[in-house]
């Protein structure tokens, strides 16, 4: 536990099994949150879950009852939008709260530019809550206030915790709001006039009013860092909300409408909100049959998300954090799938579509996650993927290759995706082999060199041979790529057999892309590698029959070649080395004194001919076959 945790123990006497880490809202600040909670980020340290801690100093003895309400009322009732409980904790001098990771709703909304969608699909969270409030549990919410009892979750959802003045109207024997409503921080601000006694005749009513006012101060506040609370609507609240917040915040209480009227009356605006409706399902889905998830994830889902900008279009965290983990889950369960007796082809290809468009779906949310979730929701499925032998699959894989490389180490590359990508050259559909090639380009900076020089230059000599131009092309500008990866014993014969190879190649980009790697990769190639090999590939160049330009460029990088062996040639002696001295030598150790001289003075036009040699052809001949003789 860190020292923040362990500061807070040693003043409270207690500790909580929770990692405490920085404070969201202090108490000791109540004129800015109006919230009787100091509000900690934290961390389960069993699995690094990450909390809310909501802690209250019972010592503040004068809204201690304020605490103790919303302590207890929160373990009773439970409902999708009331803030997840995790854990409570109750010591004699202090109050502890563990919920699931949440942001005060006044700090998200000073963060995030929600678009009128989403700030929608938040009001209708409340409303849900509170209707489920008054209507099912006959009980009066008390405290809806923007600033400490809204909270937005890691999946864009907004809860609901104020508790603090939560009344059962009909079995609570404290009546909390009627008793304490005066020591509740804000809620005088919110509602000037209020006045107990005529709360009581419709009790559910304050909350019509206190949830008309949120409404509008989350739809009509352009700078939440200065907020105005008023029930007067302007020109960025919906029109059909207007007259429905005059309702909600109407003076009168018996002209007031409840929340469930509310809800009643905005149900086409809501209905027609594509969040909502995509919330809902995602809540839904785990209630539907097997045939029923595939068909929404299959035929459904891409409705809702396949746009330009669908993480715009959302409120953020809801895609990642509530989609992802559900994609992830139904990818499991179908990728396990085992055709029984009765299983018929068309169920087969079914599952098999659906597999992949799940996986492209997971592959295009996966890019704005973070490296965590990454690890633990995304990589196996991408390890488990790129072993299927669907074609849909592979190419989703390769196509996402470059966005999600970055989240992969070399060891992953080198022992589970690389051998497996390596397969997609063999295949017979061209478009595989050539995205495989890209692929290979994007990982090669995290393949081994020995991976590199014993598995892929031999694949990449028969990718040069390949049906597609295309392919031979990008064949050729990976192994120039990798050519600082390959062994240097053999390094220079590979590239001269492969651009070799290309020139002579019928695609012209081909033998294009050759030329440049010469012109490249002419520092590597020694000077007589250049003279025995090079200039005599690109010789064959100078007079392609098909085009122009590739003549033009041959003679340029010919020429290039030629002035660096030229270049060298200058530096070498000008004066000409004496052969006929080591020919002398040569004549003075095997010849006899009469031989010499019959070589000599010989009037043969042959041996005149071939003075510049000392002695005739026919007199070597001699003299070797003597040598070897006397050495038997």
């Amino acid at each position: 536990m860190n020292f923040l945790s362990s500061a807070l123990s040693s003043i409270t006497g207690n500790s909580i099994p929770y990692t405490i880490k920085d404070k969201l809202i202090t108490d000791a600040n109540l004129s800015d949150s109006n919230s009787i909670w100091t509000i900690y980020n934290g961390e389960n340290p069993k699995d690094s879950t990450k909390v809310t801690i909501f802690q209250y100093n019972l010592a503040n003895s004068q809204l201690s009852p304020l605490a103790t309400n919303a302590f207890k009322k929160a373990k009773l009732i439970k409902f999708p939008g009331i803030i997840n409980i995790i854990d409570f904790f109750e010591f004699t001098d202090s109050l502890y709260v563990v919920t699931e990771a949440v942001t005060p709703a006044l700090t998200y909304l000073k963060s995030h530019e929600l678009l009128q969608q989403c700030k929608l699909f938040g009001i209708y969270n409340i409303a849900q809550c509170i209707q489920f409030i008054n209507s099912n549990c006959n009980c009066l919410v008390g405290n809806l206030n923007l600033q400490n009892s809204i909270y937005i979750n890691s999946s864009g959802e907004w809860k609901l915790f104020g508790f603090e003045l939560l009344t059962n109207l009909t079995s609570d024997p404290n009546q909390p709001f009627y008793r304490y409503h005066s020591l509740m921080p804000g809620l005088s601000q919110l509602y000037p006039s209020l006045d107990a006694e005529s709360v009581r005749q419709f009790p559910t009513k304050l909350d019509s009013y206190l949830f008309g006012l949120f409404i509008n101060t989350v739809l009509s506040t352009q700078d939440f860092n200065n907020i105005n609370f008023t029930t007067v609507p302007n020109s960025a609240v919906p029109k059909q909300l207007i007259p429905l917040i005059k309702q909600l915040t109407n003076g009168s209480i018996n002209l007031r409408i409840t929340v469930d009227k509310f809800l009643l009356s905005s149900k086409s605006l809501f209905d027609n909100n594509d969040i909502i409706k995509f919330n809902n399902e995602l809540d839904e889905i785990k209630f539907k049959n097997h045939q029923e998830k595939l068909d929404f994830f299959k035929y459904q889902l891409g409705s809702y998300i396949d746009g330009d900008s669908p993480d715009n279009a959302f409120p953020p965290g809801l895609l990642e954090n509530k989609l992802l983990p559900e994609l992830s889950a139904q990818y499991s369960v179908i990728s396990k799938f085992k055709p029984g007796i009765n299983t018929t082809p068309e169920e087969i290809m079914q599952n098999q579509e659906t597999l992949s468009v799940i996986l492209n779906h997971v592959l295009n949310l996966s890019g704005s996650i973070s490296p965590d979730k990454f690890n633990t929701m995304v990589k196996p499925i991408i390890f488990e993927s790129f072993t299927a032998n669907d074609r849909s699959i592979r190419i989703s894989l390769l196509n996402h290759l470059p966005e999600f490389e970055q989240f992969l180490t070399d060891s992953e590359i080198q022992l589970k995706i690389f051998y497996n990508l390596l397969s997609g050259f063999q295949d017979t559909n061209f478009t595989i082999r050539e995205t495989t090639l890209k692929s290979i380009t994007t990982i090669i900076d995290k393949v081994s060199v020995k991976q590199v020089n014993q598995d892929l230059l031999k694949i990449l000599a028969k990718s040069q041979m390949d049906p597609k131009p295309s392919i031979r092309v990008n064949t050729l500008v990976l192994i120039i790529k990798i050519s600082s990866k390959i062994y240097k014993t053999s390094k220079n014969n590979v590239l001269i057999t492969a651009l070799s190879k290309s020139l002579r190649d019928s695609f012209i980009p081909c033998k294009m892309t050759a030329l440049l790697g010469f012109e490249s990769l002419r520092d590597e190639f020694s000077l007589e590698e250049i003279c025995s090999k090079v200039l005599g590939h690109l010789a064959i160049s100078l007079m392609d029959p098909k085009s122009a330009k590739v003549r033009q460029e041959a003679k340029r990088i010919f020429q290039l070649y030629l002035d660096s062996v030229e270049k060298h040639a200058s530096t070498l002696p000008t004066e000409e080395v004496d052969e006929n001295e080591d020919e002398a030598e040569f004549y003075r150790k095997y010849a006899s004194q009469n031989e010499i001289a019959g070589s000599t003075n010989g009037s043969n036009a042959k041996a005149k001919d071939d003075s510049s040699f000392g002695f005739g052809w026919g007199m070597v001949n001699k003299l070797v076959a003597t040598s070897v003789k006397g050495e038997l």
